[in-house]
């Protein structure tokens, strides 16, 4: 794979990176109202007429989701595509050791330029099978410590332990969360972004901290320029 070569997801790899790794984020989402709403007029006098109501079928949602929220990405996941970091290449002699879900697709990437130790990678997985039906209102939104305690999960689930609290950031536009984790081998960190069925995680591992400048590097490379849809 050549720098900067755009991957498409799709088809899993074999790999050993072990399930929560490192991962980034980037982007903010747009102002899904404003242009095209309809808005009130009034006579050539400047008399005031009455708003008009939301018309029958139709919910008017707030444009940005509260503290108390996480607002789901309404999008097919699998079809992220992001660029490969200068100087990586694809991986291989990798897998999911503790998938979380479902894996949809599993790419993994390393440094071949100026090569480092085995285990110190970037990944980007995409999972299936999560419903929010029961927690999610009429907008898509998720109580924010709803998700926390499915990433504590996860985290009870693999053995690791948080070095960062839980950050609200935005990838590709959409919302999500980054932490960074250690576990026994490694630490990483770790972006996660949630559709109503799907999760997107990208992360990127170090097996020392000397390793973890040219991971990170790499790893922004991966999230900054990732797009969904």
């Amino acid at each position: 794979m050549t720098a900067r070569l755009m991957r498409r997801l799709g088809v899993l790899l074999a790999g050993a990176i072990l399930l929560a790794g490192c991962a980034t984020p980037a982007d903010d989402p747009g102002d899904p109202g404003g242009a095209g709403r309809p808005t009130g007029g009034g006579p050539m006098n400047g008399t005031p007429t009455a708003q008009p109501s939301v018309p029958a079928g139709f919910l008017e949602c707030p444009d940005v989701a509260s503290d108390k929220d996480l607002q789901l990405a309404d999008v097919d996941l699998t079809t992220a595509t992001w660029a490969t970091p200068i100087g990586w290449a694809e991986a291989s002699g990798y897998i999911e050791d503790n998938p979380l879900e479902e894996i949809l697709a599993n790419w993994v990437g390393e440094p071949v330029d100026d090569p480092l130790p085995r285990l110190n990678v970037g990944a980007v997985v995409i999972y299936g099978g999560l419903d929010w039906t029961d927690l999610a209102d009429e907008c898509g939104r998720v109580p924010i410590t709803a998700i926390e305690a499915q990433l504590d999960r996860y985290r009870e689930q693999i053995g690791a332990e948080p070095l960062s609290d839980v950050e609200r950031i935005t990838i590709a536009g959409l919302p999500a969360l980054h932490q960074d984790i250690r576990l026994p081998s490694y630490d990483y960190t770790g972006y996660w972004v949630f559709s109503e069925n799907q999760l997107l995680h990208a992360y990127c591992q170090w097996t020392a901290e000397e390793y973890r400048g040219p991971i990170e590097d790499g790893c922004l490379q991966i999230v900054e320029s990732l797009t969904v849809g």
